[in-house]
């Protein structure tokens, strides 16, 4: 009898613990560390998916490319990446679906090392300079060619490098290029550093409008239809999780905010406060996108010839907004 006891006493012990079994989801970063992912990263450090019981995994790569190339090849279930990405995808004959936004400006900035200041003094001056991107084709990438065509600048005539995301400072500091497109918190660091002086800082809204024409729908969730047709759950549970970091974001200090993420993602805890607080107009509200900020992204795209001639998208079909409106409703924000 007491043996009888004792086993039922343990299945009771065991049986929550087997009910709250975590279910696994696979992430792809493209450089977690960028301010652009900052959902992301305060979503680990607060553990919000563990408490949608979500078990993260998570793979860091150093561009946008690779991380949707994990995506699309089902090594990971979601990638933390721009939205132009999942427009691209359509392009190629591919459906990816966007299902939170991180961002409503890129996040991103040309610099131009120190030393060339008194050689370098518009974007014009460009031409025959190595200039580096964090890869090509990506979002860095396209970002530039946007800003060398409305300078009029051929970007034929201006020497693009390939050169990762974190890895640019130290390109830029080695004198591998002369100018690059940096993300936050890399832009910052190193204009505060005196390393580099901005020529067009995209985590300002009025730079932003006055460089692209308007908001600019960037970073992100991204996944794939079937994720969300077999496992809708999981894709509320991520979006939820995100959301619910998105909120934190708008509503504590700077140093709240740092203090809440990973600190290996930190680097220099006092620039990332000072970024943070001249950066703070980059996050999407609630994770929500705008249709200014997707028309925007379509403008950049069509000026990068990601469009065949006579080629329509669907770019409707790129983005769902209806998981982050549930999640918004599951957590009672306004």
């Amino acid at each position: 009898m007491r043996m009888l006891i004792a086993l039922v006493l343990a299945l009771s012990l065991l049986a929550p613990s087997m009910m709250a079994a975590s279910e696994p989801v696979t992430f792809a970063y493209s450089q977690i560390g960028l301010l652009a992912h900052l959902p992301w990263s305060v979503a680990l450090g607060q553990k919000y998916f563990e408490e949608q019981g979500l078990e993260p995994k998570g793979y860091n790569f150093d561009t946008g490319g690779k991380s949707i190339a994990a995506l699309i090849g089902g090594s990971a279930d979601f990638a933390a990446n721009a939205l132009e990405h999942a427009i691209k995808a359509k392009v190629q004959g591919k459906d990816l679906v966007y299902v939170f936004s991180s961002t409503r400006l890129p996040g991103f900035g040309l610099v131009v090392a120190s030393s060339q200041r008194g050689e370098i003094k518009s974007v014009a001056d460009l031409r025959g300079k190595p200039v580096g991107v964090s890869g090509i084709g990506v979002a860095s990438h396209v970002l530039l060619d946007y800003m060398l065509k409305r300078n009029g600048v051929d970007p034929k005539d201006v020497k693009i490098i390939a050169v990762g995301l974190s890895t640019l400072p130290p390109a830029l500091e080695g004198g591998r290029i002369v100018a690059g497109m940096a993300g936050e918190p890399f832009f910052s660091r190193l204009v505060a550093k005196g390393t580099a002086f901005s020529m067009g800082n995209m985590s300002s809204l009025k730079e932003t409008q006055a460089i692209l024409g308007g908001e600019y729908a960037f970073s992100g969730a991204i996944t794939r239809p079937d994720v969300i047709q077999k496992r809708p759950q999981i894709v509320q549970k991520v979006v939820t999780a995100l959301v619910k970091a998105s909120y934190f974001i708008q509503t504590k200090t700077p140093e709240e905010i740092v203090a809440a993420i990973p600190q290996d993602l930190v680097g220099d805890h006092a620039q990332y406060v000072e970024t943070l607080k001249t950066s703070r107009e980059i996050f999407a509200p609630n994770g929500l996108v705008t249709p200014g900020g997707v028309e925007t992204v379509m403008k950049v795209l069509d000026s990068f010839a990601v469009f065949p001639a006579g080629q329509k998208v669907d770019v409707a079909s790129t983005y769902d907004m209806a998981f982050v409106r549930q999640a918004m409703k599951d957590l009672k924000l306004p």
